[in-house]
C-alpha cells in the first residue's frame, strides 16, 4: 500500500500545507503574544513542527503494520506506546538541542524552552494521535474500495459465469448424443433407455436449479458428476473407465457448485474422446489442515490431434477461485508422461467467511 502523504502532488500539498498552518500559529503565539524576536519565533516554530512533520511521515509504517484486526490489540497499543516514547524524547531532544546551541546567549528564551517542555510532550502526543487516526482511516478507506471494486468485479464475473455455466453444463454436443444414445437403446434395450432418461434428466435439474456463487457439499456435487460419466460411458462402454476415491472426512465440505464438472467435460473431450485406448478418470480427495485437497488425473493421448477449447474451462475456475477464496493459487495442472492431472486446494467456508 503506497504511503498516503506520496500518492500524488496534491497529497503532499496538503500534508506540508497544514505543517506550514501550524507553524504559522506557532509563530503567530510566540510574537505577538510572548514578544519573542522574529527570529526566535521563526526558528522555535520550525525547528519542532518541521521535524514532528517528518516524524508524521515515518509514523505510517508503524501504523501500516499495526492494523487492530490484523494482531491482538495489546501488540498493537505497546507498538503505538513505544513508538510514542521513543518519538518524544527523540524530538524534544533534538529541537532542545538545536535551539539551545543558537540561542545559548537569549537567558529569557532559554527559561521559556525548558519550561515549555511538558506542553510539547502534551502537543507532540495530540499530533501523534491525530495522524495515526488519519492514517488508520486512510487504510479503512482503501479497503472499503478494494472490497467494492472485488465485489463489482464479483458481481460481473458471476453473470459472465452463470451464461459460462449454462454453455458448458447443457453442452449441445452432450445432449445430442445422449439424446441419439437412447434412441438407440430403445430399440435394443429398453429398460437400459429408461434408466438414462432418468439420469439424464437428475443431471440435467442439477445443473440449471443452481447459480454460480451456491455451495453444496462435495458428496452432491460427485453424485452429479456419477451421473454425467455414467451418461457418457452409455457411448464409450469400456472405453472410459472411472472411480472415486473419497475419505469421510471430505465428503462433506462444502465447494462451490459445478465448479468441478468443467474438469470432467476436459477429461473427456481431450482424453476419451482423441484415445483410441481405454481412458481412465481418476479423483481422490483428501482434507487437511482447513484444506480439501482434490487430485483429478485422466489418460490422454499425446499423439492425437486436440480440440481446440472454448476459454472456459481450467480460467473461468480459476477466475471463480480467486473471487470467492480471494486467492489466484488453488488450482494447479501438470502432465506426467500420458498422463494429465489436476490438483485443487479449497479452503473451508467457514474461514472463508471469517477472512472476508
Amino acid at each position: 500500500m503506497q504511503h498516503p502523504v506520496f500518492l500524488n502532488r496534491k497529497s503532499v500539498s496538503v500534508y506540508f500545507g497544514l505543517w506550514a498552518l501550524i507553524m504559522g500559529v506557532h509563530f503567530s503565539v510566540f510574537y505577538f503574544i510572548y514578544f519573542f524576536s522574529i527570529e526566535v519565533a521563526l526558528a522555535d516554530s520550525l525547528v519542532f513542527n518541521g521535524l514532528f512533520s517528518l516524524v508524521g511521515i515515518s509514523m505510517w509504517y508503524i501504523v501500516r503494520y499495526s492494523i487492530p484486526d490484523q494482531k491482538n490489540s495489546w501488540n498493537v497499543v505497546f507498538n503505538h506506546l513505544a513508538f510514542l516514547t521513543l518519538t518524544l524524547a527523540v524530538w524534544n531532544g533534538i529541537s532542545y538541542t538545536i535551539l539551545s546551541t543558537v540561542f545559548s546567549s537569549n537567558k529569557v528564551y532559554m527559561d521559556t524552552l525548558m519550561l515549555s517542555i511538558p506542553n510539547k510532550i502534551i502537543s507532540g502526543i495530540i499530533f501523534y494521535i491525530v495522524i495515526a487516526l488519519v492514517y488508520y482511516l486512510f487504510i479503512y478507506y482503501i479497503k472499503i474500495q478494494e472490497k467494492v471494486n472485488v465485489e463489482s468485479r464479483l458481481r460481473e464475473v458471476l453473470k459472465e459465469t452463470e451464461l459460462n455455466m449454462l454453455k458448458s453444463q447443457i453442452n449441445p454436443h452432450f445432449l445430442f448424443n445422449s439424446l441419439n444414445s437412447i434412441s438407440s437403446l430403445t430399440i435394443t434395450n429398453p429398460e437400459k433407455a429408461r434408466d438414462m432418461v432418468i439420469k439424464l434428466s437428475d443431471f440435467l435439474r442439477y445443473s440449471v436449479s443452481h447459480n454460480a456463487t451456491s455451495f453444496t457439499t462435495l458428496e452432491t456435487e460427485m453424485a452429479n458428476i456419477q451421473r454425467y460419466l455414467e451418461i457418457e460411458k452409455v457411448r464409450f462402454g469400456e472405453k472410459l473407465l472411472f472411480s472415486f476415491n473419497l475419505q469421510g472426512s471430505c465428503r462433506n465440505h462444502q465447494i462451490p457448485v459445478m465448479l468441478l464438472q468443467p474438469l470432467f467435460e476436459n477429461a473427456i473431450k481431450h482424453g476419451v474422446y482423441e484415445s483410441t485406448e481405454q481412458v481412465s478418470i481418476e479423483m481422490d480427495c483428501e482434507y487437511t489442515a482447513g484444506y480439501l485437497e482434490i487430485r483429478l488425473v485422466n489418460d490422454f493421448d499425446p499423439n492425437a490431434h486436440a480440440r481446440k477449447g472454448t476459454g472456459i474451462g481450467l480460467n473461468n475456475i480459476r477466475e471463480r477461485l480467486r473471487l470467492l477464496y480471494k486467492n489466484d493459487k488453488l488450482l494447479r495442472t501438470t502432465v506426467e508422461g500420458t498422463r494429465f492431472f489436476v490438483f485443487l486446494s479449497l479452503p473451508n467456508t467457514e474461514k472463508v467467511k471469517n477472512d472476508e
